[in-house]
């Protein structure tokens, strides 16, 4: 973990209250890995107070891809700032997904979910092959296709609940035929929470090592604040930025 100033490169606007930073962060590129994340300042003063978590999109030494969402003043905020502007990046945090090499991996990502799993796609895809299951709303929700397509993967599936593209319906819709005919050992998951809760119910009769991220608001990124406390299955309870934000599926309760 390291504090780092970094500055922007390119600010895109993907529509849909969507945005990608490109930013110069050489020692936070150097150290990233999929699954990390960094706590973004963007401005000096006290307002907004604390740091925003912004999962590594893809990082290429000296630079670092952030895709967000605005939802609320901070990335707002960040949405309004420009090539040239800087940000206070603290990172990389947490833990990240394996490589394990020798085992065929579906990656599952739902919306934003698709950080960690591009980023792992990147990193991974060209030493062998991989699968994606990759879906949204609609065709606004889904931004980043193209950069997915040209990822190295052995398979793409793409589904939108409104039939804009890929298959019409919901990813977990698929799920089960996909796992049963492409047979991964790993399946590495990211999204909205009822999502993964839908997934780890289909995914429970196979044999399949089920990885999830986990995405929460924190203020600290580090353990401290114990803001990002979700409820394991055991009753006790688990720190995202600091226990995660990578864990078996089977460790977290679900609601139901």
């Amino acid at each position: 973990m390291q504090d780092e100033r970094g500055l922007i490169e390119e600010s895109r606007d993907l529509g849909n209250g969507y945005h990608l930073l490109k930013v110069a962060a050489p020692r936070t590129a150097e150290a990233a890995k999929p699954g990390h994340f960094v706590m973004v300042r963007i401005l000096p003063a006290l307002d907004p107070l604390l740091r925003r978590p912004l999962g590594i999109l893809d990082a290429r030494p000296p630079y670092i891809w952030l895709y967000y969402q605005v939802l609320g003043s901070g990335t707002r905020l960040l949405a309004g700032q420009r090539p040239g502007d800087s940000l206070d990046i603290l990172g990389p945090l947490g833990n990240t997904f394996p490589e394990l090499p020798g085992q065929r991996v579906l990656l599952i990502a739902g919306g934003r979910g698709i950080v960690p799993l591009f980023h792992y796609a990147r990193t991974y895809g060209e030493r062998r092959p991989l699968l994606l299951l990759y879906g949204g709303r609609g065709k606004a929700d889904l931004p980043l296709l193209d950069r997915v397509r040209s990822l190295r993967l052995e398979r793409l599936f793409v589904f939108s609940e409104d039939g804009a593209l890929g298959q019409q319906g919901r990813l977990s819709d698929g799920l089960e035929k996909i796992v049963r005919d492409e047979r991964p050992d790993v399946t590495m998951s990211c999204g909205p929470e009822a999502m993964l809760a839908a997934l780890a119910t289909l995914l429970k009769p196979f044999p399949t090592r089920d990885l999830v991220l986990l995405e929460a608001r924190m203020g600290c990124g580090f353990g401290a604040c114990q803001g990002c406390a979700v409820r394991a299955a055991d009753g006790s309870y688990r720190r995202v930025c600091d226990e995660g934000p990578v864990f078996p599926m089977e460790e977290i309760q679900w609601p139901t």
